[in-house]
C-alpha cells in the first residue's frame, strides 16, 4: 500500500507543477527591448583572436578586427552576433567589400523597440607582438610556506640558487615566427630555441642529483611549432606531441 501511495502522490505533485506551470506569466511580455549592440563579429576567413567591441555614450560604436596580414578583404562573409530581438543591416552573412573602403564599413544595429545605433567596423593587418628574437634573462621559482595558514608566507628564488646549472639557459635565445591561424583564430608558427655563447642548455637538478626537469623544462630544446591561444593567453610548444607543453605569456596585446 505504501508503494501505491507514494505513486499516487508523486503523480499528483507533478500534475499540480504542471498546472502551475502553464499559468506563469512572463515578465518582459510587453516590454520591448532598447539595446542595440553588436556582441560578436567573426570573419570567414584570416581573423586572430576575437574581435575588440567598443560601445560608446555616442551615436556611434566601434568594432576592430585583427587578420593576418594579405587576408583578401574584397569578398568578407561575416557572422554577426546582435543584442536580444535586435537586427543588423546589412545582415549576418551578407558579403562586403572592405578593401574598396579601407578595411572599414558601417553596420546599423537596430533594437526591438526600433532604436537604431549605427556601428564602425575596422579591419587591421595583426602586428604580432611574439615574432622576433626573445633572450632568456632569469629563471625564478615561487614557493609557499604553510599555504592557506594564517602564519604562512610565499616568495621567489631564483632556480640557479637551488640547481647550479640552470644559470646555462640565462644567454639563450628563442626566435618566433608566425606562420598561419588556425579556424578558431588563434596564431601557428615555429619557434628556434638555440644555445648561447655557452652552447649549453639548462639542467634543472639540485646538487644531490634530485632532477626537477620534469618541472621546470617549460622550454623545449632546439626547434619545433607552437600555437599561441588568445582565449586564455597561453602557447604550447609543439601542440599534439608528447613533448608539448604549454605556459601562460606574461604580456597580452593586439596592435
Amino acid at each position: 500500500m505504501n508503494t501505491h501511495k507514494f505513486s499516487l502522490l508523486s503523480l499528483g505533485a507533478v500534475l499540480s507543477l504542471g498546472y502551475l506551470s502553464s499559468c506563469k506569466q512572463d515578465p518582459f511580455e510587453g516590454i520591448k527591448s532598447n539595446e542595440r549592440a553588436i556582441t560578436a563579429f567573426t570573419l570567414d576567413k584570416g581573423q586572430i583572436g576575437v574581435a575588440e567591441i567598443t560601445r560608446t555614450v555616442g551615436d556611434t560604436s566601434k568594432v576592430t578586427v585583427y587578420v593576418v596580414q594579405g587576408t583578401n578583404l574584397a569578398q568578407v562573409t561575416p557572422t554577426i552576433t546582435t543584442s536580444y530581438k535586435a537586427s543588423v543591416s546589412p545582415g549576418s552573412g551578407s558579403i562586403t567589400n572592405f578593401a574598396a573602403t579601407k578595411g572599414k564599413a558601417t553596420y546599423t544595429v537596430t533594437s526591438e523597440s526600433g532604436e537604431s545605433r549605427t556601428w564602425l567596423v575596422q579591419i587591421k593587418d595583426y602586428q604580432s607582438d611574439l615574432d622576433g628574437v626573445w633572450r632568456v634573462n632569469q629563471l625564478k621559482f615561487q614557493y609557499f610556506i604553510g599555504e592557506g595558514q594564517s602564519w604562512g608566507w610565499n616568495g621567489t628564488k631564483n632556480l640557479a640558487d637551488n640547481m647550479p646549472d640552470a644559470s646555462k639557459e640565462l644567454d639563450n635565445t628563442l626566435q618566433f615566427t608566425v606562420t598561419g591561424v588556425t579556424a578558431t583564430g588563434n596564431l601557428t608558427g615555429t619557434f628556434v630555441h638555440s644555445a648561447g655563447t655557452d652552447g649549453q642548455y639548462g639542467d634543472f637538478k639540485q646538487a644531490s642529483g634530485t632532477d626537477f626537469n620534469y618541472k621546470f623544462r617549460k622550454l623545449p630544446r632546439t626547434s619545433g611549432t607552437f600555437l599561441r591561444d588568445f582565449t586564455d593567453n597561453t602557447l604550447t610548444f609543439n601542440p599534439g606531441t608528447a613533448q608539448s607543453k604549454t605556459m601562460p605569456l606574461p604580456f597580452q596585446s593586439m596592435s
